[in-house]
Protein backbone atom coordinates (compact mmCIF):
# COMPACT_ATOMS: atom_id res chain seq x y z
CA UNK A 1 0.00 0.00 0.00
CA UNK A 2 0.80 3.68 -0.82
CA UNK A 3 0.45 6.52 1.15
CA UNK A 4 -0.45 10.08 -0.49
CA UNK A 5 2.23 12.47 0.18
CA UNK A 6 0.65 14.95 1.47
CA UNK A 7 -2.14 13.62 3.93
CA UNK A 8 -1.00 10.25 4.44
CA UNK A 9 -4.34 8.61 3.37
CA UNK A 10 -3.86 4.95 2.25
CA UNK A 11 -4.11 4.67 -1.78
CA UNK A 12 -5.07 1.33 -3.39
CA UNK A 13 -3.17 -0.63 -5.86
CA UNK A 14 -4.65 1.92 -8.80
CA UNK A 15 -5.42 4.72 -7.05
CA UNK A 16 -3.49 7.68 -7.06
CA UNK A 17 -2.07 10.53 -9.50
CA UNK A 18 1.54 11.76 -9.60
CA UNK A 19 2.89 14.41 -8.21
CA UNK A 20 2.93 17.62 -10.70
CA UNK A 21 6.23 18.55 -8.86
CA UNK A 22 8.26 15.58 -6.95
CA UNK A 23 7.64 12.87 -10.25
CA UNK A 24 5.69 9.62 -10.76
CA UNK A 25 7.26 7.43 -7.31
CA UNK A 26 5.65 10.17 -5.04
CA UNK A 27 1.64 9.75 -5.48
CA UNK A 28 -1.19 11.78 -4.43
CA UNK A 29 -5.03 11.48 -3.08
CA UNK A 30 -7.40 13.41 -5.52
CA UNK A 31 -8.65 16.36 -2.89
CA UNK A 32 -4.33 16.57 -2.65
CA UNK A 33 -3.57 16.56 -6.46
CA UNK A 34 -6.21 19.16 -6.95
CA UNK A 35 -4.97 21.14 -4.37
CA UNK A 36 -1.27 20.93 -5.41
CA UNK A 37 -2.32 21.21 -9.00
CA UNK A 38 -3.81 24.87 -8.57
CA UNK A 39 -0.84 25.93 -6.08
CA UNK A 40 1.77 24.64 -8.83
CA UNK A 41 -0.23 26.68 -11.07
CA UNK A 42 -0.41 29.79 -9.04
CA UNK A 43 3.69 29.39 -9.22
CA UNK A 44 3.98 29.33 -12.50
CA UNK A 45 1.63 32.58 -12.87
CA UNK A 46 3.78 34.51 -10.38
CA UNK A 47 7.24 33.08 -12.02
CA UNK A 48 5.53 34.72 -15.28
CA UNK A 49 4.14 37.86 -14.31
CA UNK A 50 7.76 38.51 -12.72
CA UNK A 51 9.38 37.92 -15.30
CA UNK A 52 10.38 39.59 -18.82
CA UNK A 53 7.57 38.40 -21.70
CA UNK A 54 10.11 37.72 -24.49
CA UNK A 55 7.33 37.86 -26.66
CA UNK A 56 6.54 41.29 -26.30
CA UNK A 57 6.29 43.59 -28.52
CA UNK A 58 9.13 46.59 -29.18
CA UNK A 59 6.40 48.96 -29.39
CA UNK A 60 4.55 47.94 -26.58
CA UNK A 61 8.35 47.66 -24.10
CA UNK A 62 9.15 51.23 -25.73
CA UNK A 63 5.64 52.31 -24.50
CA UNK A 64 6.48 51.59 -21.26
CA UNK A 65 10.03 53.26 -21.26
CA UNK A 66 8.54 56.62 -22.19
CA UNK A 67 5.62 56.49 -19.52
CA UNK A 68 8.28 55.48 -16.68
CA UNK A 69 10.77 58.15 -18.15
CA UNK A 70 7.21 60.70 -17.97
CA UNK A 71 6.76 60.00 -14.13
CA UNK A 72 10.62 60.69 -13.76
CA UNK A 73 10.63 63.70 -15.34
CA UNK A 74 7.57 64.78 -13.25
CA UNK A 75 8.97 63.87 -9.85
CA UNK A 76 12.30 65.68 -10.93
CA UNK A 77 10.07 68.21 -11.59
CA UNK A 78 8.39 68.40 -8.58
CA UNK A 79 12.06 67.89 -6.55
CA UNK A 80 13.30 70.80 -8.76
CA UNK A 81 10.06 73.09 -7.58
CA UNK A 82 10.14 72.51 -4.43
CA UNK A 83 14.23 73.73 -4.21
CA UNK A 84 13.94 76.46 -5.92
CA UNK A 85 11.28 77.52 -3.63
CA UNK A 86 13.46 77.13 -0.35
CA UNK A 87 16.25 79.00 -2.35
CA UNK A 88 14.21 82.24 -2.69
CA UNK A 89 12.65 82.07 0.99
Amino acid sequence: MVECEECGTKLGILEGYRHPTMGKKHLLCSPCFDQVSESVEKWGEFVLSNSFNMGASKSNSQQDWENMLTSFNQIQNMFDNFWQKKKSV
